[in-house]
């Protein structure tokens, strides 16, 4: 792989199969850090399936996934530097919007105050401050998304899926 950037990210010839089901037939594409990418295609055609695979959260068939020069394929999601935001949002709703926010910190060991700090950060960035203490019942869809997008965006990845 020749890249530049330690952020871009490389997907070469993935396949996944489930049985005798080829649901991702040998892709490959690279994105450049900072640049926006989209999959689009219909329902089942296998976009949900790759993007669990450069999350770590499905095993590869065939190919390789690469974060600037590292190769993804045999680490753990939490080793992948990667943050993936899902369609449902997947808020805890029994948790309050800055503990869900700053969930991934607490499940590292910070503090209450130190995740707490730097969850409203998040929440300043996605213009929800004031929103803290509600409950995801207690917003729209529009912000529960943004909540998600913050909850994404604390861990700091490299790659947001």
């Amino acid at each position: 792989m020749s890249s530049d950037s330690q952020n871009d990210l490389e997907i070469i010839a993935v396949r996944k199969t489930y049985g005798d089901f080829e649901a991702v037939k040998g892709i490959s594409f690279k994105v450049i850090k900072g640049e926006y990418c989209c999959l689009l295609g219909p329902s089942g055609c296998g976009k949900t399936s790759l993007l669990r695979m450069i999350a770590g959260h499905e095993e590869i068939t065939d190919g390789d996934i690469f974060i600037g020069s590292k190769r993804l394929n045999s680490l753990t999601p939490a080793e992948r530097r990667t943050s993936m935001m899902f369609q449902n949002y997947a808020l805890f709703p029994h948790l309050s919007v800055i503990d869900n926010i700053s969930f991934s910190l607490k499940i590292k060991g910070e503090t209450s105050q130190k995740r707490h700090r730097e969850a409203m950060k998040f929440l300043e960035m996605v213009q929800m401050s004031g929103f803290e203490n509600r409950y995801p019942d207690q917003l729209s869809g529009g912000q529960k998304q943004r909540v998600a997008l913050a909850r994404a965006l604390i861990t700091k990845p490299k790659v947001l899926l």
